[in-house]
């Protein structure tokens, strides 16, 4: 699958050039105390899709505000290397939220002693979103289609062989939450992992797009039923206002089928700085029941069986190497490619007596 096929959202490039600036930088004395004349160019990458609909430059960043930013450093404290200088401007664009920043700082009077055309420093810098590092990271996982149970359970083994899998909640039943107006759906099927990754948040999200359409998802209307979704709720250390991506997701803390969940596998999460017990307990009525396996694996078993039977599912880590490229591909983790391996996985046992009665 290409990953055109998935909802990736319009990125476009800001460019300011040539922004002259006056300041004391540079190793020599005279150059602590003379202002010198400095130019600035930044590229940002940024995600325009919301700024195109609503034309609203609250919703992009603003190149006003990234010119204040590179006048305040540069006619800002001293120091001595333009390198210093670059890196700083390039930290505070990323901390606006751009996606990729590129600045190129020129001094284009450096007391060299020679004639020259100029002088400069590049230097290019990832945001938050395009960092590879590892992170922790808390996803939500629902499904109201065909069988959900099933859908939830494969989704999770799916996972395990290109993510590092800490801990699985147990399976829940809820209600679905519906706007006004809109149609009736059937019950959800939820459950919280935890997990680790080393890929940048970015494709990791398109990655969970290669899932969910692998389980047939397709999002024709916001809020619909669905085969599979998986959410990105919490990412440990980061926070995003990409249009793209949450993060914090702005609704976790009124969803209980989240929240109740992943409490029960992280007594100790806290949500934006607040205990999640805490957020918990002020949650309003909302219809969310642990299920009992005795009662679903039958008919999880049943549908495994007919998708292996159609060949339903197919090798995501082959179409992982050809959309991100080998170098771009999450770690494997082989400790947990079982579903009896992690911490807390109530339906390990069925696949155990599985297992056993095929050997029988």
């Amino acid at each position: 699958m290409a990953r055109e096929d998935f909802p990736n959202m319009q990125e476009q490039t800001i460019h300011l050039h040539g922004l002259k600036v006056m300041g004391t930088h540079g190793v020599l004395p005279e150059e602590h105390a003379q202002p010198q004349e400095f130019r600035v160019d930044v590229s940002m990458q940024v995600c325009a899709e919301q700024a195109i609909h609503t034309d609203s430059v609250a919703d992009t960043i603003s190149y006003k505000d990234v010119a204040d930013a590179v006048v305040e450093i540069v006619a800002g404290e001293h120091v001595d290397l333009i390198e210093t200088l670059a890196h700083r401007i390039a930290q505070r664009v990323v901390a606006m939220g751009a996606r990729f920043v590129t600045v190129t700082l020129h001094k284009p009077k450096a007391p060299i002693g020679y004639e020259f055309g100029d002088v400069s420093v590049t230097e290019s810098l990832p945001g938050v979103l395009m960092k590879p590092e590892r992170r922790r990271v808390v996803l939500g996982i629902g499904s109201n289609l065909d069988v959900p149970e099933a859908h939830v359970i494969e989704a999770v083994g799916a996972l395990a062989e290109l993510i590092e899998i800490e801990e699985v909640s147990e399976l829940y039943r809820t209600a679905p939450q519906l706007s006004e107006g809109q149609t009736d759906q059937p019950d959800y099927v939820n459950a919280v992992l935890t997990c680790y990754i080393e890929l940048p948040l970015l494709p990791f999200l398109h990655m969970l797009h290669h899932v969910e359409a692998d389980h047939g998802r397709v999002r024709t209307k916001r809020w619909e039923a669905r085969t599979l979704d998986l959410d990105v709720i919490d990412v440990e250390g980061v926070e995003s206002r990409d249009p793209e991506l949450f993060v914090p997701h702005p609704r976790a803390a009124q969803r209980r089928f989240v929240v109740e969940p992943w409490l029960s596998i992280d007594p100790t999460a806290t949500l934006r700085g607040e205990p999640l017990a805490t957020v918990l307990a002020r949650l309003g009525e909302q219809r969310v029941e642990r299920m009992d396996p005795e009662e679903y694996m039958p008919r999880v078993l049943e549908a495994f069986a007919q998708w292996d039977d159609a060949g339903e599912f197919s090798d995501l880590e082959d179409e992982f190497e050809a959309d991100f490229g080998g170098s771009s591909l999450p770690q494997n983790s082989s400790e947990f490619s079982e579903f009896g391996e992690f911490k807390r996985f109530p339906w390990d046992a069925y696949f155990d007596s599985e297992d056993e009665q095929d050997h029988e």
